[in-house]
């Protein structure tokens, strides 16, 4: 089962946040992921929060300018 699938299930099943404290590499694909996921939560009225975002995560981000999407 694919990764995103599994945190779909998770967040179905009652998970709020996400933590991301423990990556330790990102790269624009896991950016991709997260936001993925981001959007699906909230086509499905589902508040997420996340929490220990990655500085190179954010730094990713604010290079292809969608850092207003990872603090929204």
């Amino acid at each position: 089962m694919h990764q995103i699938e599994l945190a779909r299930i998770a967040i179905e099943d009652g998970a709020r946040e996400i933590n991301l404290s423990k990556i330790e590499r990102v790269d624009s694909t896991a950016l991709a992921y997260w936001l993925s996921l981001q959007r699906w939560s909230r086509t499905q009225n589902i508040e997420l929060r996340w929490s220990g975002l990655p500085d190179q995560m954010l730094s990713i981000a604010e290079l292809v300018g969608v850092d207003d999407l990872i603090h929204a």
